[in-house]
This record gives structure tokens, C-alpha cells and sequence, in this order.
């Protein structure tokens, strides 16, 4: 069948249909990709840089670290319950939410006081927070005198419209200084998405303003809904995981490997340096990211101990990617090639004369024309699943654009980008573990 016309004429049409279909689609199953992005991380870091010395911010001599991003429990939220992906593109576009945002970290080693300023994804000034610690000094004012403080410093520093908004709660805390912080939440009239609230947080740390945040608030009916679903996908999770090392890794990598050992079967050279080349580039791509980890840095501990710690669990997930692929191509292509010996063997598909004849170039073009088709399951899975709100897929489409400032957090190896590195490992790991082994294994 393979080898009729007929059959490479029906994969091609379904390849080119699938890829207008993804192209189609694209942008209703993932959201964000339709975000007006206007801002890059030079400016976020100019305009922070102005803001904090306008507002005069803590902490003084400190360093800087931007990313973009968010976090997609309200975006599951707005896609289940809130109206779906067009009531999601309505709220970021008319401003109501912004579920997206730069943040521009200031910090200093060693030091508590810290500022996170916010920006939306055209570059408008988004609120911002103030660290201070718990025992610093600070005024104990009363609920009416801080309340006016805080509101006109957000009218007059962060153009808020508090006539849009009314108040709707009051809380108030005594810091072991002395000083009394106190919270004020106000709530959108005239406009909400579903049962959800367009929240406004305003937190006054003494005389000061020390945090503003829009947030909208979830009910907390589908917050346990979530996390029900949350708890059953993470069980299906580690009993999969629980069975890819039995089933995989123990007995077909394990005994596998121990047999055809003893029969001198393994070749070892090819998957050695395979397993390093992709151990490698899992490598480079966490020195890529090098400085986006800076956002999540504790400022109790020394930049040097970070820096050690980091080095370190990179180099652990260097010699475990190692010896996990290495081991995993010897198993697959050895139980392959003894189950199969009248096919092309795996680590001469790409060597003379192997490489020109019919049965590799026909691997390789079906290879490429089943991209469309995987692309719009893909689509189709998102598409379709986050719209039933009993059986959805939890996603997080994020761009992962690295960081940038004082430190010299640029991207250190711009060519080698995460998702390049992951297409190596699940496409390796599925072609030598998933799909060769078994099939060598129930042959052998």
C-alpha cells in the first residue's frame, strides 16, 4: 500500500488540509498569540527605571530582571465558564483585565526591600508592589487616612479611575515594627465576565502606597473544580510516570539490555554520543534561561550560592538526560535490530548508499507531511477540549523571552531556544523508547 501513488496523494491532501486548518484556528485554540505585544524588555526596563525614580522605590543600588508572562488559571476560567475565547480576546482588548504583563524586578542582594512594576502588553504602566520588611519602620494611620493616600497616589501617580470602581473591602495588618499596613479592594461596576469580578488592590504600608493590582476574582466554585481536576491529572500523571519506569526503563531498557549484553548485541559508540549531543543542547537551553531564574532569586541568599546552586542543577540534569538517552538508544535500536533484521538499521539510515534510496526518502517525506496533520491535533485538542468545562486541557502557551538589564541578562545562546531543545528530546524519546522498543521487545 505504501507504495501506491493512490496512498501518497491522500496523505499530502490530509497534510495540507490539516495545516489550513491549524492556520485557521490557530488563534481561537491559543489566545495569546493574537496579543498586541508593543513592548520589549529594554523598554519595560527604561520605563521601570523612571517610574522607580519617580516614585522613589525600593531598594536603592539595585539590580533589575524583566519577563513577560501570566498565569493561565483565569484564562481556563474565562475560556470555561466566562464567555469562551471570544469573551477572553474582548477582555484583553477593551482593557478590563489583562491577564498578561511585563514584570520589571528590582532588587538588591542580602536586602528584604524589593519593587515589582507591571506593565500591560502595549506598555502601559500596570501597578506595581513593594516589598518591605516586617519590622521595618512606619506610620500606624487610621483607616480613612490611608485610604485617601492610597487613592491619591493611585489617581495621581498610576492614572487609576476610581470612579469606575467601588469599595467593597477593608482589612488591616500590625507589622512587628509597629507599623500598620492596610488593604483596600474595590470592585468594577457595570462590567464583570461571568461570575467572575474585575478587582482593584490597593495596599497602603504606613504613609505610603506600596502595592497596586488588578485582579479578577474567580469563583471559588470553579477554584475547587480546578483543583479537583488538578488533583486527578497529577494522580494520572505519576501512576503514567510510575509505569514508564517499570514497563520502559526497567524492563525494557533493564533486562533488555542485560540479555542482549550477554549475546553482544549492543552498539554503544552512536548512543553515547547521541545521548550527549541532546544532553547538550537540555544543557544549552538552561543557560539560555540563565537569566529569567533571577526573577525567582531569594535575596537571602548570596548571588555566588545562587550562582552554585544553579551550575549545579544544571550539571545534574546534564548527566541524568546522558545517561537516560544514551541507555534509551542502546535498548531501542539494539531489541530493534534483532527483532527486525531485514530493516534499514537505525544508525545507518543516514549513511551511503542507505541514505538515497526510495525507502528513505519515502520515510522522510511521510515524515514531513504528518507534521500537519499532528499540528492540527494539537489545535483540534485545545479547540475542543477547553470548551467543556468537565474535560479540558490546562495550558499555558507562554512565550518564554528570557530577561534583561544590569546583571547582563541577555539570552546567552539566542540559537538554541527551549522549544528547539524539546522537540529534540520528545521526538528522540518517542521514536527510541516509545515506538522501537516495545515492538523490539514483543519480537525479540
Amino acid at each position: 500500500m505504501l507504495r501506491k501513488p493512490l496512498f501518497w496523494m491522500v496523505l499530502a491532501a490530509l497534510s495540507v488540509g490539516s495545516i489550513l486548518f491549524s492556520v485557521r484556528y490557530f488563534s481561537r485554540a491559543f489566545p495569546i498569540t493574537t496579543l498586541d505585544l508593543r513592548m520589549n524588555r529594554q523598554e519595560a526596563l527604561a520605563q521601570a527605571r523612571e517610574i522607580a525614580a519617580r516614585l522613589q522605590l525600593p531598594p536603592d543600588g539595585y539590580r533589575e530582571v524583566a519577563s513577560f508572562g501570566g498565569g493561565s488559571f483565569v484564562q481556563n476560567f474565562v475560556e470555561l465558564e466566562g464567555g469562551g475565547v471570544d469573551a477572553l480576546r474582548s477582555m484583553i482588548v477593551s482593557g478590563l483585565y489583562q491577564p498578561y504583563s511585563w514584570t520589571v524586578r528590582h532588587f538588591r542582594p542580602g536586602e528584604t526591600r524589593e519593587a515589582r512594576i507591571r506593565f500591560t502588553p502595549k506598555g502601559t504602566p500596570y501597578g506595581f508592589s513593594v516589598q518591605l520588611p516586617e519590622n521595618a519602620p512606619g506610620a500606624a494611620l487610621s483607616p480613612d487616612a490611608a485610604r485617601a493616600i492610597g487613592e491619591q497616589a493611585a489617581v495621581r501617580d498610576w492614572h487609576v479611575d476610581l470612579a469606575a470602581f467601588q469599595a467593597l473591602e477593608t482589612s488591616r495588618e500590625v507589622r512587628p515594627g509597629g507599623r500598620v499596613d492596610h488593604t483596600f479592594v474595590y470592585e468594577r461596576t457595570g462590567a464583570r465576565i461571568g461570575e467572575g469580578r474585575y478587582r482593584l488592590r490597593l495596599v497602603v504600608g504606613g504613609e505610603a502606597l506600596t502595592e497596586l493590582t488588578y485582579f479578577l476574582k474567580v469563583p471559588e466554585a470553579f477554584s475547587r473544580r480546578y483543583e479537583q481536576m488538578r488533583s486527578a491529572n497529577d494522580v494520572i500523571s505519576m501512576a503514567d510516570a510510575s509505569a514508564l519506569v517499570l514497563l520502559y526503563l526497567v524492563g525494557g531498557c533493564g533486562v533488555g539490555l542485560f540479555f542482549l549484553l550477554r549475546r553482544r548485541w549492543v552498539l554503544w559508540r552512536k548512543p553515547l554520543t547521541w545521548g550527549f549531543v541532546i544532553a547538550l543542547l537540555q544543557l544549552l537551553a538552561g543557560l539560555n534561561e540563565w537569566p529569567l531564574s533571577w526573577m525567582g532569586y531569594d535575596t537571602a541568599i548570596s548571588p555566588d550560592g545562587f550562582t552554585a546552586q544553579r551550575i549545579a542543577q544544571l550539571l545534574l540534569m546534564f548527566l541524568l538526560y546522558f545517561v537516560l538517552f544514551s541507555v534509551s538508544f542502546m535498548a531501542a535500536e539494539s531489541l530493534s535490530r534483532r527483532a527486525f533484521p531485514r530493516h534499514i538499521q537505525f544508525w545507518k539510515l543516514w549513511s551511503q548508499p542507505v541514505t538515497s534510496s526510495p525507502a528513505v526518502l519515502g520515510r522522510t517525506v511521510a515524515g514531513y507531511l504528518l507534521v500537519g496533520l499532528f499540528m492540527a491535533y494539537d489545535v483540534f485538542l485545545y479547540f475542543g477540549e477547553n470548551r467543556d468545562a468537565t474535560h479540558f486541557a490546562v495550558q499555558d502557551p507562554r512565550p518564554e523571552p528570557g530577561a534583561q538589564g544590569k546583571m547582563g541578562c541577555v539570552p546567552i545562546f539566542p540559537i538554541f531556544p527551549r522549544f528547539r531543545c524539546r522537540c529534540w528530546i520528545i521526538g528522540s524519546w518517542h521514536n527510541g523508547v516509545i515506538a522501537v522498543k516495545p515492538l523490539g521487545g514483543l519480537h525479540g
